[in-house]
């Protein structure tokens, strides 16, 4: 770019950036067209320069305006106010970037995807080597977002970056933008990538592409690349020097807590290109981040965490942690394929592995195919688990002296058991202000269930329906004055059912009106309570579960009572047989839950596994 014009000097006041253009920006693509005179100075406005935070404009023609208006001499900051930019690929299909240049966002600026659309950031490289791609790309406090739905797919936003250097990922969220068939930042034949204090959410996989991770370690190869940029070169050349240090890898969640869609696979790659002549992927730092929920590979090759053919990897101070998905086959597989590639200095240490319960191991390293791993060091490692018996290490085809292990902790985590609900041989007699009745009943039958279940109490309860302190009939029985409940049935609709009652004077439940299970428990006729409606049909399928599901003998909310029978953890992720399905419609709110019949036995939520 050459020198500013006196008009563009008279234009410059305090190192503030004029946007000169032939007529005023407004909101609508045909910006795109319009001329933008390039400046001295370092640090743009990314609204002064016509990109629009509105949530419906496109700004890929925008942004692409700005970043071509200044050239790699010019060293710019863009700066992006707080605002939701869209971005559609209706007239881009990929965003390129050049060297020098820096993404300053505001809080809550946010560059968004929707619609199952998608864009790429790409970092071209016009030629081959080290050298023949961009440098210094730094992105601050940035947050792309994408979303996804069945009608349109999964809305992407990448980052395709070949043969560049010195690239600097700040403090960004990458928020349910992953490609079902690749990753959040692709580093293929790159150096000296940093990617601190980010997180990294949602992972909704193509069934042939779970494998994918959010950042992937590669080559210069096409095969790698997520998007080709035209005149681009590629020479099978490995990644090195990356950094990837104090990042959050989490699922999106249901407003109960479950798992809505995954947490994406952190940080790998699966294979080697040109033999490994290029040299191989080395000095790799995973170090300080916390992995949530990620998703269950139940191979037995299948890792979360998977390197082939890599030397001086570091995996150190890291949280592994399972909250509600299942395990994987193994947690971390370390591959050499190529005979002729010699492995070493891969340190594993000092990281803790919380409830990840794997198929076959935590940490496998498999030399079966390869020229040797040396130099593997695993210490310092603390296990969190109920589980005691899955291997913590296993190897393939290598020496127990290319291997130190030592200091690894399993503290066994007792075992959580459902809280024990009364049954009939614990009922204690409940106290009131009244003497107890004497007992009339011949036949009397009690069946307990899980106490979260519920129930919505019927029109004019507390004119039709007393509060008993115990089944009529029963020694002792009495029914409550209207101070004792009679108002708590007034203003809840909602009760909570822990156990039901056959006997002489009819059909029974056990309520409260409170969540607690210490709460104040009442005894109401059956016909004051009304159920979840439950529909039954068959359904067979075989499937393996993904996620950690309470399990019951009947489908929650049963009018006869559901009681807990564990969890789906404790199926192993092993595939089951489904025989039948049932669709729960609450009597509380409308929504509908699948539930399926797992082996015969036990039911849980059908969302489970998948």
């Amino acid at each position: 770019m050459g020198k500013p014009s006196k008009l563009m000097l008279g234009l410059l006041v305090l190192g503030t950036v004029v946007g000169v253009g032939l007529t005023q920006f407004g909101t609508g693509t045909s910006q795109v067209n319009q001329t933008v005179v390039a400046h001295a100075a370092t640090t743009v406005n990314a609204k002064n320069q016509g990109m629009v935070g509105d949530g419906k404009t496109d700004n890929a023609p925008l942004l692409q305006r700005i970043i071509n208006a200044y050239s790699a001499d010019d060293n710019v900051t863009i700066h992006v106010p707080k605002g939701n930019y869209l971005f559609t690929n209706a007239e881009l299909k990929a965003i390129v970037l050049h060297s020098n240049i820096t993404f300053n966002f505001d809080k809550d600026a946010v560059f968004q995807i929707q619609n199952g659309d998608r864009i790429p950031f790409v970092y071209p490289s016009p030629e081959a080597g080290y050298d023949g791609g961009i440098s210094n790309v730094t992105w601050n406090n940035a947050t792309f977002r994408g979303d996804y739905n069945k009608a349109d797919g999964q809305s992407v936003f990448v980052q395709s970056i070949n043969h560049a250097s010195n690239v600097n990922f700040n403090d960004c969220t990458f928020d349910n933008a992953e490609s079902p068939t690749g990753h959040y930042i692709d580093i293929d034949g790159s150096h000296d990538v940093n990617v601190k204090g980010s997180t990294f959410t949602g992972f909704n996989a193509s069934s042939n592409f779970d494998y994918k991770e959010a950042i992937q370690v590669d080559y210069s190869n096409t095969k790698a690349m997520s998007y080709h940029e035209s005149g681009d070169k590629y020479d099978n050349l490995p990644s090195y020097d990356v950094t990837v240090d104090h990042n959050n890898f989490i699922p999106l969640s249901n407003t109960s807590g479950s798992v809505k869609s995954f947490a994406p696979n952190p940080i790998g790659e699966h294979v080697v290109y040109g033999k490994g002549a290029g040299g191989i992927i080395h000095d790799i730092h995973f170090t300080n981040n916390y992995v949530q929920d990620a998703k269950p590979l139940l191979s037995d090759d299948g890792a979360n965490i998977h390197f082939v053919c890599v030397s001086n990897l570091y995996i150190s101070n890291n949280t592994f942690e399972n909250k509600n998905a299942l395990g994987s086959g193994n947690y971390i597989r370390i591959f050499n394929t190529s005979p002729i590639v010699k492995m070493s200095n891969i340190q594993i240490t000092n990281n803790n592995f919380v409830n990840l319960d794997p198929n076959n191991r935590y940490i496998y390293f498999d030399n079966s195919k390869g020229g040797g791993i040396t130099g593997v060091v695993v210490t310092g490692n603390k296990i969190t688990s109920a589980k005691s018996n899955i291997p913590f290490v296993l190897s393939n085809g290598m020496s127990s002296s290319d291997m130190q292990i030592s200091k690894n902790t399993n503290n066994k985590q007792a075992k959580i058991k459902a809280t024990d609900i009364n049954n009939t041989a614990k009922l204690k007699k409940l106290t009131g202000k009244y003497k107890g009745n004497k007992a009339t009943n011949k036949k009397e039958s009690y069946v307990s269930g899980y106490a979260s279940q519920y129930a919505k109490l019927a029109a004019n309860v507390a004119k039709k329906y007393g509060l008993y302190s115990h089944i009529k009939g029963h020694a002792g029985w009495y029914i409550y004055n209207k101070k004792d409940g009679f108002a708590n049935m007034k203003k809840s609709r909602m009760v909570y059912v822990d156990m039901r009652a056959t006997a002489d004077s009819g059909k029974w439940y056990r309520i409260r009106f409170s969540s607690s299970a210490n709460a104040r428990k009442y005894w109401i006729r059956a016909s004051a309570l009304k159920f979840d409606k439950i529909t039954y049909e068959s359904y067979e399928r075989t499937l393996t579960p993904l996620k950690k599901y309470t399990m019951y003998t009947k489908v929650f909310d049963d009018p006869q009572l559901a009681k807990l029978a564990g969890t789906t953890a404790d199926l192993g992720s092993k595939p089951v047989q489904i025989t039948q399905r049932a669709r729960r419609v609450s009597v509380l709110n409308g929504k509908t839950s699948t539930y399926y019949l797992l082996n015969g036995k036990y039911w849980t939520r059908a969302v489970a596994f998948y």
